[in-house]
């Protein structure tokens, strides 16, 4: 993510850590609990359970099952919903049976959302799909938001080196798995994310 900060002062993989993500969802629990909202519980399984497997990546990559990694992306989203009432959330999940580097999924989510959807006053939708098709798996992360400005067909520049990064994001998939990422985007509409594994 561009806007990805640093807790403490290493600037290496093991100390990129969304300070803002933590920041937000403490508070989103704050209030929670004053207003009293029967879900608060769910939502402080979901900020635990989220953050600890994004701690295991930031120590290192690994490959995980598909549905290990939704499981936790939908945590993620579970807490933005809560932040932000303007976001909806749709999932078609028919074949999550294959691995890929984990936080690959969870990430194309996070810049959905942030530099998508939130990009625009109404908000929008964030879709996201896995299934097969001949030789291939297929995950796809679609929002109706902003577009990417000036989208060239190429990853758009980002001066965050880190974990954030799209084609540091498509280098992983690439080397781990053999895999690629494709992304798709126009201004005002939206952006759709392809990560292609093969089968």
């Amino acid at each position: 993510m561009d806007n990805t900060e640093v807790c403490g002062s290493s600037t290496d993989l093991a100390g990129l850590i969304n300070c803002h993500f933590i920041f937000n969802a403490l508070n989103t629990l704050k209030y929670s609990v004053i207003t009293d909202n029967p879900g608060t519980c769910g939502l402080i399984d979901d900020i635990a359970a989220y953050m600890r497997y994004r701690i295991r990546a930031v120590y290192g990559f690994e490959m995980v099952l598909l549905s290990e990694e939704i499981r936790y992306m939908k945590s993620y989203i579970n807490l933005e919903l809560a932040r932000f009432s303007h976001i909806y959330a749709e999932y078609n999940l028919e074949d999550t049976d294959f691995t890929l580097p984990s936080m690959s999924v969870i990430f194309l989510v996070e810049n959905a959302i942030h530099h998508g959807i939130l990009a625009k006053k109404d908000g929008g939708k964030l879709q996201v799909k896995a299934y097969r098709d001949g030789l291939y798996n297929y995950v796809e992360v679609c929002d109706n938001g902003a577009g990417i400005k000036e989208y060239s067909g190429r990853y758009p520049e980002s001066s965050n080196k880190g974990i954030g990064n799209l084609a540091a994001l498509a280098e992983r998939i690439e080397r781990m798995k053999g895999g690629s990422l494709l992304i798709e985007s126009v201004q005002g509409e939206g952006t759709r994310a392809v990560i292609k594994i093969p089968a």
